[in-house]
Order: structure tokens, then C-alpha cells, then sequence
């Protein structure tokens, strides 16, 4: 348990002895199970509801519990809720609304598996599971049973482990109050494993554990409650611990403290849990965040992320020339990288050089893939690791990085050290003699005229990408709420795809700028343009950093907490959810359907704003089938069969308004080229804005 968090536990309630003195036989299973007094905690308000909700999110989600652990797998519900890695695959592929990708999903989830690839040590073959057989438990009845694979996070290390989880409950009449019932939920994990030395590092030396929650209703005469922990019941719960130890095993000081830590991190969680209103049978939790993978499977991502960080975090930690610290940021790009390699799966059928054809260009080779741009590339690590899976593309960045130097010749040549100038300011302030303020195009002509008309010190272009090409804007600074604008330029007629990842705030001039919160309720969602003057605006954002009225510690922590978490209502007063929220706004109004999905990232910055996903993936399988225009752009809600017109206007109208503060779209432009000048002529100033 994380050090700097508080222990949900009172801890003078316990013996303070090692927990091999206080163990005692258990009440409730086989003499052999063990317990302990330190191992319960009693009095506690949590209905059995809650318990079995944050039970059911754990199973999944067991890296909550075991940091060397990504998630455990689904192989087998009785119930049939729970959901198999295949099923999730093709639940995800039938909601994209793509026949092809149903017929592949189990094929590509199958190579993606981690416990079929044998080129890892300690991958075994992906063979059915069968449950181990459950035992019986006096005076309780068994409801369910679950077989979990548990993912370690490096194979190399440790290997998966199949586990099944058996529920119990029962019911008793309390012998002190007719009136008070206890209901009394049980789980008891079995690993399937029969020697001790085989128990990887990340399970508890144990051949079994269990957790019961007895919860006795107060008397019939007591006043239903109003705390969401127990919606409409009253009465108090006790948790506790129970294990099964190795024959003549001595109990290590490292299984004593993961014992506490799981006690106190399940009643920690059921604080926090928020029972959803679902129906029966649904395979949400109320634990469950509605916009985390729910875009990609988890397990797909997070596989093909162990792949290609096994293949290239190695070398790019060696070879490290930057100042700051390798780990980071190479570790951030890998999972940005392993998100897109899934994400072109779905869309364009476009698979990795290694599953490719001899050719490279059979079904899903490079010829399915429309290439992509990685704008204010940085280090360029994402350009890099996406070329060498075979994924054709490019990158700019304002200012050429020394790690660019360490990539082969041939990614070295599609990073540019070039800056953005966005069309409509090119337009508003175009040199005397350029017929529309527009680079050259794609043409060399055109590129040797338009080196750097705009004399900021490098060459310039205003994004005229290919058809179709993905847009990857990745903590893009400046080019960030320009991200949706810049795609939708390229081709009005056909929008380009993108997926901005936010982080700093600028305003469309690029200086640095705090959006205002989102009104809640706002009747039209498109409106992003805010009339407010400088003075409103600034009172805003500062009531938006307004102290709680309580002035405690716990309020204040709670607040900041909010202001991270997006499922939260906080999280759009916070400077990062309001930029998100603008992204979203900005696009919406252009005319595209857009997602919110938080990525896999080590980075509290890490939500992935998804634009043209929907639209894009069903025209470009319609139109490989030959049924669907893809020169209309489309899709979800907003958008739908606009021309390129209607899209053009949008553009202009919107950027007009953004920019009234900044006194007019020329000023604004003149903000955005001095402050390109700035980024080479001003160096030794201190740190400088990525673009």
C-alpha cells in the first residue's frame, strides 16, 4: 500500500503482534484455513451490495490490488456476464459496426493473447480451463464461479496464473434480535497450482484465500438510511481475511503485509464505490469508468504494449542523449504507440510489419494503412517505434531534438524541424506576393518558394496533408484545441481522423490561456465561443480555484482529487478538464463525432480526445466493399453529410470568434508568428513551448 495513503484501518484496534501469533483456526471454512483477530475489521456500513459490486470490479482489475499484475482475464463465468478477452474483442468490433473486423476479432485477440506467445518464458498454450472443483461450506450455498488468467506486467519474470474463484452466500436469523437478519458473502480464490515453488512472485505464497462479509441488518424499527454505501438498509458489516498456508510453511513478513494491504485496500475501494443503476445481469460496475477502454480492449492494448516494450525500450533507455529522465518518456510513447497499433487494427484492418505477409502488402499489410502525421513530434520516439512497425507516416516539431539523432537514416528522414502557421492566419497575414499565403503544397516547387516565407528561422506549412492521413497531436501544446481545425482544413470535404492527447493550455493566438469551465446543462453542447470580456472571464477562473467553504485539509484534498478523476464533475473546473473539454467542443463544432477515452499512459495527462473514428472506420470498410462515399463526412451526431463548404464556414466562423479577445484573427496571427520567431531566436530564455 502506497505510503503517502491513509490507512483506512484504526490501527490502535490491533494486537501489534506478528500475525503468526494471532492466528487462530477459521470459523467458517476447514480447520486447515487459518485467521487472525488483526485480520477483521468490524463495524463497518457497507451494504452487501457494495461488497459484491467492488468484488466483481476486482476480478478484472486485480492490478488495483497487485502492481505487478496488468489485469486477470476472464476464462469462464457461470453466470455468463463476465466477458472472455474473444467476446470483448467482438463485442467491441460489432458496436464499431464493422462486419470484417466481427469475423477477426477472435484471430487477431488470439495472436494477441500473452499466454499463447510462446515466445516469452513461462507462456503455456491457451488450452481451455477448466474450473477447479468447489468445496463444500456449511450452511452456505454456492452461487457462482470464475476462472481469471492473471497478466503479469513482464512475462520474462513471472508467468500467467490461471485462478478460480468460487462465490458462497447464506443467510441467518440473528439469535439477539428475531427481527435482524445476516446475510454472509464468500469468495475463496484458488490458484491452480499444487507445489509451493511454483507461485509466481505477484501471488501471496498461499494455496488459497478467501474474504467473507457478514452484514446484519438493524431491527426492523430502525429508520431506513440515506448513506449511498447501504441505499435504503441499516445495520453494520464485519470483513475478514482467511487463508489456506503450504504444509509446515512458516508465514514471511512479505505475506503478513500483503495481507493487510489487501484488508485495507477492499475497504478502502468500498468508500469509494458508487453502486450503478444497471440492470440485471449487466457487466458494468459501479466501480467501472464509462470512458476508460471504451474504445479498445484492454488486453489488446496492453499486449501489443508489452511487445513492442520488450523489442524497443531496451535500446531507447541506452541510448538515451536527452537531459531528463529516459523511463518516462520512453515508456509513455510506447503505450501512445501500442493504443494506435489497436486502434488502425479496428479501423483500417492496417496489423504490424510481424503479422504481416512475406510482402509486407497481403490482407492488413501497409496498403491498408493511409499513413499518419505526428504533429510537434518531440523526441520523436511515437514516429520512430510506428515506422518500424511498419506504419508509413511522418513527424514535425519546431525545434529538432538531440534523440532524433540516435534513428536510422530513414526516420530520420520523415522528422522535420518545421512550424505550423494555421491556414486562416497564413491567409490574414500573407507576405506581399504570396497568392493565398499557403506553403507549396506538396510539390518541391512549391516547397523551395515556401521555405520560409513567414521568416521565423525554419521552414513553414500550413498542413496540407494527404487524403485520410491520421492526425497524432501528443501533449501538442500550442497545436492542441488546433488539433480538430488543423485536420478538418486538410480536407473539408473528408475530415481527417485524430487523436489529440491534451496537456498545457494556449488559446488559438498559442499564448498561454485558461479555458473556462463548461456550463453544466447547456442546452447547445456546439456553442464553445465564450463572449464573456477579460474581466469576466478572469473572475471565473479564479472562482474556479475558489478554496472549499470548510477551509479543512480533507476538503481540499478531496477537491484537487476531483479535479483528476473525469468521471467526476471536478474534473471540468481543473485547468487540464477544461482544455479537454474545449478540444471536444471545438471538434464537435466542425462537424465531427467525438470520444473521450483515458489511455494506458503513465501520465496524469492522459486523456485521448478521439475525433472521425466512427465515420472513418465504417467508410473505409464500406468503401473497400464498395458501399459507402467516403467523401462525406459523418458520423454519430454532429457532422452528418456535411460538404466541404459547410465545413469551411464552420472553420472560419469558429476561429473568428476564438479570436475576438485577441483583438481579430490578424492579431491573433501576428501572436502565433512572433512567438514561432521567439522559439529560435530567443533560445537561453529559459524553457520554451514545445511549438
Amino acid at each position: 500500500m502506497p505510503k503517502n495513503r491513509k490507512n483506512p484501518r484504526d490501527a490502535s484496534k490491533l494486537s501489534g503482534k506478528p500475525l503468526a501469533e494471532t492466528l487462530e483456526p477459521s470459523p467458517v471454512l476447514s480447520p486447515e484455513w487459518s485467521t487472525s483477530r488483526d485480520l477483521i475489521e468490524h463495524n463497518l456500513p457497507f451494504s452487501p451490495e457494495v461488497i459484491k459490486d467492488l468484488t466483481v470490479f476486482l476480478l478484472e482489475n486485480i492490478n488495483i490490488n497487485a502492481t505487478h499484475l496488468f489485469r486477470a482475464d476472464i476464462l469462464y463465468d457461470s453466470w455468463g456476464v463476465l466477458r472472455t478477452p474473444e467476446q470483448k474483442a467482438q463485442s467491441f468490433a460489432q458496436a464499431g459496426r464493422n462486419p470484417v473486423l466481427e469475423e477477426t476479432a477472435v484471430a487477431s485477440s488470439a495472436h494477441n493473447d500473452l499466454s499463447a506467445n510462446n515466445d516469452l518464458p513461462g507462456s503455456h498454450t491457451d488450452e481451455r480451463v477448466d474450473p477447479l472443483p468447489a468445496n463444500d461450506v456449511p450452511g452456505f450455498k454456492l452461487t457462482r464461479t470464475v476462472v481469471r488468467n492473471l497478466i503479469p506486467r513482464n512475462p520474462k519474470i513471472d508467468r500467467p496464473l490461471a485462478q478460480t474463484c468460487h462465490f458462497y452466500e447464506a443467510t441467518e436469523q440473528t439469535s439477539t434480535s428475531p427481527s435482524s437478519t445476516t446475510h454472509r458473502f464468500l469468495i475463496v480464490y484458488i490458484p491452480h497450482l499444487t507445489r509451493k515453488e511454483e507461485v509466481p512472485f505477484y501471488h501471496p505464497l498461499l494455496r488459497a484465500l478467501a474474504t467473507l462479509y457478514d452484514f446484519t441488518d438493524a431491527p426492523s424499527s430502525s429508520p431506513p438510511s440515506d448513506d449511498e454505501h447501504q441505499p435504503g438498509k441499516k445495520g453494520t458489516g464485519t470483513l475478514s481475511l482467511h487463508f489456506l498456508l503450504f504444509p509446515n510453511e512458516p508465514i514471511p513478513t512479505r505475506l503478513e503485509r500483503t495481507l493487510h494491504a489487501l484488508l485495507s485496500t477492499q475497504i478502502r475501494l468500498a468508500r469509494g464505490t458508487r453502486l450503478a443503476d444497471k440492470p440485471p445481469g449487466a457487466t458494468t460496475s459501479g466501480n467501472t469508468n464509462p470512458i476508460k477502454d471504451n474504445v479498445i480492449p484492454q488486453h489488446l492494448v496492453q499486449n501489443t504494449y508489452l511487445r513492442i516494450k520488450l523489442k524497443y525500450a531496451p535500446a531507447l533507455c541506452r541510448d538515451w542523449v536527452e537531459d531528463t529522465e529516459p523511463s518516462k518518456h520512453v515508456f509513455e510513447d510506447l503505450a501512445i504507440a501500442a493504443f494506435l497499433i489497436e486502434l488502425w487494427r479496428s479501423m483500417y484492418g492496417a496489423v504490424p510489419a510481424d503479422e504481416r505477409g512475406s510482402d509486407g502488402n497481403g490482407d492488413g499489410g501497409a496498403g491498408c494503412f493511409p499513413g499518419f502525421v505526428d504533429v510537434a513530434c518531440g523526441n520523436g520516439l511515437l514516429v520512430y517505434v510506428l515506422l518500424q512497425e511498419g506504419y508509413s507516416g511522418w513527424g514535425f516539431d519546431a525545434r529538432q531534438r538531440k534523440t532524433w539523432g540516435i534513428f536510422p537514416e530513414d526516420v530520420r528522414a520523415r522528422l522535420r524541424e518545421e512550424i505550423y502557421i494555421p491556414r486562416p492566419f497564413a491567409d490574414a497575414i500573407a507576405p506581399a506576393g504570396s497568392s493565398d499565403g499557403v506553403n507549396g503544397g506538396d510539390t518541391e516547387e512549391g516547397k523551395e518558394e515556401e521555405k520560409d516565407q513567414f521568416d521565423v528561422g525554419v521552414p513553414t506549412h500550413t498542413g496540407s496533408f494527404p487524403a485520410n492521413t491520421f492526425v497524432i497531436s501528443n501533449h501538442a501544446d500550442e497545436l492542441t484545441v488546433w488539433t480538430p481545425l488543423m485536420a478538418a482544413l486538410a480536407n473539408p470535404a473528408s475530415p481527417l481522423p485524430f487523436l489529440a492527447i491534451p496537456c498545457c493550455s494556449h488559446a488559438l493566438s498559442g499564448a498561454r490561456h485558461r479555458y473556462p469551465p463548461p456550463k453544466s446543462g447547456n442546452k447547445n453542447k456546439n456553442n464553445t465561443h465564450d463572449t464573456k470580456d477579460a474581466n469576466e472571464k478572469e473572475k471565473e477562473e479564479e472562482d474556479g480555484d475558489e478554496q472549499p467553504v470548510s477551509g479543512d485539509l480533507a476538503a481540499l484534498r478531496q477537491k484537487k482529487q476531483q479535479a483528476t478523476d473525469p468521471s467526476t464533475a471536478g474534473f471540468d473546473s481543473s485547468m487540464y478538464g477544461s482544455l479537454t473539454a474545449k478540444t471536444v467542443a471545438v471538434a464537435r463544432e466542425v462537424g465531427y463525432d467525438v470520444e473521450r477515452t483515458l489511455l494506458r499512459i503513465p501520465s496524469t495527462r492522459n486523456m485521448g480526445v478521439l475525433g472521425g473514428r466512427v465515420r472513418t472506420t465504417r467508410e473505409w470498410w464500406g468503401t473497400r466493399g464498395g458501399v459507402v462515399d467516403s467523401n462525406k463526412i459523418g458520423g454519430e451526431g454532429e457532422g452528418e453529410g456535411e460538404d466541404a463548404e459547410n465545413v469551411l464556414q464552420k472553420v472560419t466562423h469558429l476561429v473568428q470568434k476564438e479570436c475576438k479577445t485577441e483583438g481579430g484573427v490578424e492579431a491573433a496571427a501576428k501572436i502565433w508568428v512572433d512567438r514561432a520567431r521567439g522559439l529560435h531566436r530567443g533560445q537561453g530564455r529559459g524553457k520554451q513551448p514545445r511549438h
